[in-house]
């Protein structure tokens, strides 16, 4: 269990790592797809910024309006270790709800760097502020379950270096523009 600084903390280095995965690339790096049904950096970077500006919406909205019942707050005991164990490297692909699936929400990477750099200092920033107990507020992960308002947190700054990994899979394949 990470506390309110080394959740800042992790959230700002792999808001570097994953923003450093795909800043200054050109729009055919970008756009380019290592196969049929593979994403390609773009999709990841979208996916990512969707996920993570829907995950800020509920961390300041729900959580905070909304108590959790108790037995929500037991079923999030575990979430950091359901976190680390299905965003670890090599857990395995998978699928995205349709909801954060990329559809060309923007068009270019600076598009995308501006989004993702806005949404996670905003999220930092809510976490190095709330006088909220994010750790006695709880909601429901599409994937993971219920997660406490820290293991929200967490999830998102693990999805990021998930998808980092993913970018820098991509600019090895072989076929991807030099």
């Amino acid at each position: 269990m990470l506390n309110r600084h080394e959740l800042a903390s992790l959230l700002r280095s792999s808001g570097k790592t994953f923003s450093d995965s795909f800043r200054d690339l050109d729009q055919t790096k970008f756009g380019f797809k290592p196969a049929p049904g593979r994403w390609s950096i773009a999709e990841n970077v979208e996916h990512v910024i969707v996920s993570e500006s829907g995950s800020v919406r509920l961390m300041r909205g729900k959580l905070l309006r909304e108590p959790t019942p108790p037995e929500d707050l037991a079923a999030a005991a575990d979430g950091w270790a359901r976190v680390e164990a299905r965003l670890s490297p090599g857990s395995g692909a998978v699928d995205a709800p349709d909801f954060v699936r990329p559809t060309g929400r923007w068009q270019t990477p600076a598009e995308m760097l501006a989004a993702f750099e806005s949404s996670r200092a905003g999220l930092i920033e809510f976490i190095e502020t709330t006088e909220h107990d994010l750790t006695r507020r709880a909601a429901l992960h599409p994937r993971l379950g219920m997660l406490d308002g820290w293991q929200w947190a967490y999830f998102i700054a693990l999805h990021g270096l998930r998808h980092a990994a993913q970018i820098e899979a991509v600019k090895r394949d072989p076929g991807y523009p030099r």
